[in-house]
């Protein structure tokens, strides 16, 4: 009895300070998000809090507001790097690098306070913002066209803020004079500044009510609780071996895509393998992972994550969760980049890999995740100037597609799962802080991947920018060509846009460019894409298609044509005529086929095996050169060769290439 008793009182014990991590995390990040100065930080929401051992792993990190997508960061690298922590000290960096991937680009500022108690270091807190601009080549800082970090601004390597209590002003003037917004970068790192004060006090407060003892076996005891409720949940995935493609349509430098395989492998003990091996070269652009070898990473395990933790009940999201899923990535690739690669945009490249493993999970478990989202996270910084010459940007909307359909529900309406926690700015706030007019924020018609669960809607984002000089940068935009995808019958989303709208002229297609300069009057459209689809569209519960159509988000056309369902007056639905519709167009559909959308459909089917081959032709290039051979192999092969070329004549080509490009 009285073990019995033991059990109960370790496990509730265990509970309450599970709760009290969170609400100190929690704490920390309403004084980030009431105390930031810009418009995305304290509006869209982009930062995080968490508590960290002195091992680098998040015990407790922030799951309610903020970015709620990190939940694993390699906190060790950043930790070692400044090594002699002392009481009062704040260590501070942006660089991707040097952390080891914790940091991912260097738009996020990284700040760490050691937590002493009884003159021993316990834990850390840790917090971070996205700021709105850090130098660089363009305003905000990022660019696909990018091509090394050192175009992206200012780098700071792990280094102490403050040192024993006292502010090293010298980094604050570096960050200040590197800036386009220093007055409001300053104010946001104030603001974590504070919210680290406060995570300290709360575990000093915590140590000196349970004791020291207490609050240190709590940490790794909700870490361990935490690994092992995802492995229960992570053994449910069939024994096998699950591949799935992905691509990005191109890297902002040229037209040919760059491939992303995964083979996601559960093993008995409950954690999963995800083996990268087989993505293509690091580019000449900003979409590069630079996850530096490490074999746990949230940025490419995203999708494992939110399955283990939409099937976990009760679980509190640490570090305990990216323990159990395994990384193989090939060096000197777009998952896992070497120094000096551009990655400003590789949350494009963070959501292609997450739909990646949707894709390999639903072979596993069909109908029990998701299908393919949007994955467009399209950003807008606009940057202008006072009649005084002072510079400020501000970041606007992030416009986003809808997510995937499944699991017996639809896809969400204008977000997506990898980029779900970021917030829209209010077209109020937006239009306070800059000089900016909103035509149109609203989710587009018809846009959805059809299916038994459709797709999300995309949003189309229409500003008009009333200033003589502003400049606009769009970044992030992807799927122009390659939608998202559907499973089981459900067909693939809409594509992503953006146009600039003249007064009296055609639309000017602005593609994927991200820098545009605009005049005055001219309207900047950018759309996002809808999200796949499960199932036949033609097993979608009449009652939901008719709602879709009363919302004006499917027209009476797309109604009739994909889903079946035919109308009579007022929008009711005509049964009989419905019924006798669907009896001609129900087709068996086999639950494994994937719809991948007529942009990939058509370049795999005409290109898809000649890019297999350069891709493992490349293998024996040095690493530094494989994109470029990958690249101009791959518009040779198009020059010379027709469309739907088989491997051997590719092969046959590559080798008189070979002999060509020795000679030269």
């Amino acid at each position: 009895m009285s073990q019995q008793s033991d059990k109960v009182r370790d496990a509730v014990s265990a509970e309450v300070f599970a709760n009290l991590f969170r609400a100190i995390v929690g704490e920390m990040a309403w004084i980030v998000h009431r105390s930031s100065h810009t418009t995305f930080v304290k509006e869209t929401q982009d930062f995080g809090t968490a508590l960290v051992t002195p091992e680098g792993e998040q015990f407790s990190i922030l799951d309610t507001t903020g970015v709620t997508a990190l939940i694993g960061l390699p906190m060790r690298p950043f930790i070692d790097a400044v090594a002699d922590w002392q009481p009062g000290d704040v260590g501070i960096s942006n660089d991707p690098y040097s952390t080891m991937g914790a940091v991912m680009h260097l738009n996020d500022m990284f700040v760490l306070k050691p937590i002493f108690v009884d003159d021993k270091l316990l834990c850390f807190a840790w917090a971070f913002i996205h700021c709105s601009d850090v130098g660089g080549s363009v305003p905000g800082s990022i660019d696909g066209a990018n091509r090394e970090v050192f175009q992206e601004g200012l780098r700071l390597t792990p280094m102490k803020l403050y040192r024993q209590g006292e502010l090293n002003q010298d980094i604050v003037r570096i960050i200040c004079d590197n800036c386009r917004s220093p007055a409001l970068n300053w104010g946001d790192l104030t603001a974590l500044i504070a919210c680290l004060d406060t995570g300290e006090a709360r575990i000093k407060r915590l140590a000196e009510r349970y004791g020291r003892p207490a609050v240190h076996a709590a940490m790794y005891g909700t870490l361990d609780r935490t690994e092992a409720l995802t492995r229960s949940v992570l053994k449910r995935i069939p024994a096998g071996s699950y591949q799935f493609t992905e691509f990005l349509e191109d890297d902002y430098q040229s037209d040919v895509p760059v491939r992303l395989k995964l083979v996601l492998t559960p093993r008995a003990d409950g954690s999963v393998e995800l083996d990268l091996r087989g993505s293509d070269p690091q580019v000449k652009a900003a979409i590069n992972l630079p996850t530096c070898g490490q074999k746990h990473h949230p940025m490419l395990s995203l999708a494992v994550m939110n399955f283990v933790m939409t099937n976990a009940e009760g679980m509190y999201p640490n570090s305990g969760i990216v323990r159990c899923i395994d990384l193989v990535l090939p060096q000197a690739s777009v998952v896992n980049s070497s120094f000096p690669a551009a990655c400003g945009m590789r949350v494009i490249t963070s959501m292609r890999v997450h739909d990646m493993a949707l894709g390999a999970l639903t072979k596993a478990l069909p109908g029990q995740v998701p299908v393919g989202g949007a994955s467009q996270l399209a950003i807008t910084s606009i940057s202008t100037t006072d009649m005084h010459g002072r510079g400020r940007v501000v970041v606007g909307n992030a416009v986003e597609g809808g997510s995937g359909g499944g699991l017996g529900l639809d896809g969400i309406n204008g977000t997506d799962f990898p980029a779900a926690a970021l917030r829209n700015v209010p077209v109020e706030i937006l239009e306070s802080e800059a000089p900016v007019l909103v035509h149109r924020f609203s989710l587009r018609p018809d846009s959805e991947g059809a299916g038994q669960f459709r797709g999300g809607f995309g949003i189309e984002y229409a500003f008009e920018v009333q200033h003589p000089q502003a400049v606009i940068v769009t970044r992030s935009k992807d799927r122009h060509r390659f939608s998202s995808w559907g499973a089981a019958g459900g067909r693939a989303g809409s594509t992503n846009y953006s146009h600039v709208r003249r007064p009296g002229q055609p639309d000017f297609a602005l593609g994927k460019a991200a820098v545009y300069r605009p005049r005055l009057g001219e309207v900047i459209v950018v759309g996002g894409g809808g999200g796949g689809g499960y199932g036949d569209p033609m097993l979608r519960s009449p009652a939901s298609v008719q709602r879709d159509v009363r919302d004006g988000l499917v027209s009476r056309k797309r109604a009739r044509t994909v889903y079946g369902v035919v109308f009579g007056a007022d929008l009711q639905v005509d049964a009989k005529a419905t019924a006798a519709l669907r009896r001609k167009a129900v087709v068996a559909v086999k639950p494994g086929v994937f719809d991948l959308g007529p942009g990939r459909t058509a370049w795999e089917r005409d290109w898809g095996a000649a890019y297999e081959a350069i891709s493992d032709w490349i293998q024996d290039f040095p690493s530094i050169v494989r994109r470029e051979a990958q690249e101009r192999a791959f518009h040779a092969v198009r020059q010379r060769l027709r469309p739907a070329c088989t491997r051997s004549q590719t092969l046959k080509l590559l080798k008189e290439l070979s002999h060509e490009w020795l000679k030269a």
